[in-house]
C-alpha cells in the first residue's frame, strides 16, 4: 500500500517469488487446473505450489531436487510436478470471505510473504492475506489493540505487551516460525574477518548511562592499530525487535545502545550504508546477509570460545553467539472466526522447510516444528 514499503521490498521479494510487491500482499491467483500435468513433468516458476490431482495421485509444482532458487544463476532453477499427500492437496479447498490481517517485524515479513504467496497458489484464490511492516513493537501495539489478527515478531512478547493484551482481553497463541541469527556486517574491503563480543560492546556502548553518544569514535578505539578511521555505524531503530535482540546479545539489556548511529526500520538502508563506506559496520538478520553477501561481509563472532561463522547450522546448534527465534502471535478469537488462519499456519508448518529455504531463513528443527504444530492445533 505505501509506496516506500513497495520500493524497499521490491528487490528482495522478486527474488523470493512474491509476485505482489505492495503491502498488503493480496492473494489473487487461482490454481491453473492443468489437466495435462503429470508426475515428474516440468512446470513453470509462476506455477510454484499449484496443485493437481492425476488419477489417485496428488502432485504439486515445486523446485526440482538438486536445483535452487538462490543459485548463482537462479534462472537455471528447474521446476517439476512432485508427489504430495492428500492433506497437502486439500489446502486447495480453503476459502474465506474475510482477510487475514498481519503486521509486525520487518525481519519476519519476507518469510510470511513467501508463505502467503504459496498458500495463495495452493488454495482456490479465495484467501486474502495482508502483511504490514511496522516493526515488532509497532505490530504488538496493533495486535494488543485488536487491530490485526496476527503479529510477526523477532523477539518474544514483552511483559509490558502481555499486560497490554490482557487489559484489552486479547487472548493469543505464540508460534515459533523460524530460527534466525543476527549478522554483523562490514564492507568487503574491510580486512576484519572476526569480531569479539567485547569489541562489539565497546563499539556500541554509550559514553555513560544506557543511551546517548557512544564512547568509541574510531575503529582504533575499539581495535588497537586499526586504521579505518571514524566508525560509520548502521543498525535497527528502537521500535524493532532486531534492536532489542542485538542489544540483549551485546549489552545484556535490550534498551542499552549508543544513539549516534544511522538507525532504521529498513534493513536495506543498512545494506547500502555499509556497502558505501569502507569504515561501515552494521547488523541485521542473517537472511539479509546471505542475500547481500556481495556488498556486505558477515563477520565471524567470538563470544569467548573462538570465532564462529554465522551459518544456518551454527544457528540451529546454538554455537553462534547471536542466534534467535522468530515468532508469530495469533489472536485466538480471530482464528475462531476466520478458519483460514489456522489453515494458513498449518500449511506453513507443513511446508516450513521449503518455505524457509526459499526465503533464506534457518528452518525449524523437527522438535521445534512439533511444538509449533501442537500450539496451532490447540487454538480454540
Amino acid at each position: 500500500m505505501l509506496v516506500h514499503n513497495r520500493r524497499r521490498m521490491k528487490k528482495r521479494l522478486s527474488q523470493l517469488l512474491v509476485a505482489v510487491l505492495a503491502v498488503p500482499v493480496i492473494a489473487t491467483s487461482v490454481p491453473s487446473g492443468v489437466s495435462a500435468a503429470k508426475l515428474n513433468d516440468t512446470c513453470k516458476r509462476k506455477d510454484l505450489f499449484e496443485v493437481e490431482k492425476v488419477g489417485t495421485t496428488f502432485i504439486r509444482c515445486m523446485v526440482k531436487p538438486g536445483s535452487s532458487l538462490h543459485a548463482k544463476k537462479p534462472k537455471k532453477a528447474e521446476f517439476t510436478w512432485q508427489k504430495i499427500t492428500k492433506k497437502q492437496y486439500d489446502y486447495r479447498t480453503t476459502k474465506t470471505n474475510s482477510a487475514i490481517r498481519i503486521d509486525g517485524s520487518s525481519t519476519v515479513y519476507p518469510l510470511m510473504a513467501v508463505a502467503a504467496k504459496y498458500f495463495e497458489a495452493t488454495t482456490s484464490g479465495q484467501t486474502d492475506i495482508s502483511i504490514g511492516i511496522s516493526g515488532t513493537g509497532g505490530g504488538m501495539t496493533k495486535f494488543c489493540n485488536g487491530e490485526i489478527d496476527m503479529a510477526n515478531a523477532s523477539r518474544a512478547m514483552s511483559t509490558t505487551e502481555k499486560a497490554a493484551c490482557a487489559a484489552k482481553g486479547i487472548a493469543y497463541t505464540e508460534v515459533l516460525v523460524a530460527n534466525d541469527g543476527l549478522a554483523v556486517v562490514v564492507n568487503p574491503k574491510n580486512p576484519l574477518t572476526c569480531i569479539t563480543m567485547d569489541q562489539l560492546k565497546n563499539m556500541w556502548k554509550p559514553a555513560s548511562g544506557t543511551s546517548g553518544a557512544g564512547s568509541a569514535a574510531t575503529w582504533g578505539d575499539v581495535i588497537p592499530g586499526n586504521t579505518l578511521g571514524a566508525l560509520k555505524l548502521f543498525g535497527a531503530g528502537s521500535d524493532s525487535g532486531t534492536f532489542d535482540s542485538f542489544n540483549t546479545f551485546v549489552h545484556g539489556r535490550s534498551t542499552t545502545s549508543r544513539t549516534d548511529y544511522q538507525a532504521t526500520e529498513n534493513d536495506n538502508v543498512t545494506v547500502k550504508g555499509v556497502a558505501g563506506s569502507n569504515a561501515g559496520i552494521g547488523y541485521y538478520g542473517l537472511s539479509y546477509a546471505v542475500e547481500n553477501a556481495k556488498t556486505n561481509k558477515a563477520l565471524e563472532i567470538d563470544k569467548g570460545a573462538g570465532c564462529v561463522k554465522p551459518t544456518a547450522a551454527n544457528v540451529q546448534n546454538g554455537s553462534y553467539a547471536m542466534a534467535r527465534p522468530l515468532y508469530t502471535y495469533i489472536k485466538n478469537s480471530s482464528a475462531a472466526s476466520i478458519p483460514a488462519i489456522k489453515k494458513f499456519m498449518e500449511f506453513y508448518l507443513d511446508n516450513s522447510r521449503i518455505i524457509g529455504a526459499d526465503a533464506l531463513f534457518v528452518p525449524l528443527t523437527r522438535a521445534q516444528r512439533g511444538t509449533a504444530v501442537a500450539a496451532v492445533r490447540s487454538i480454540k
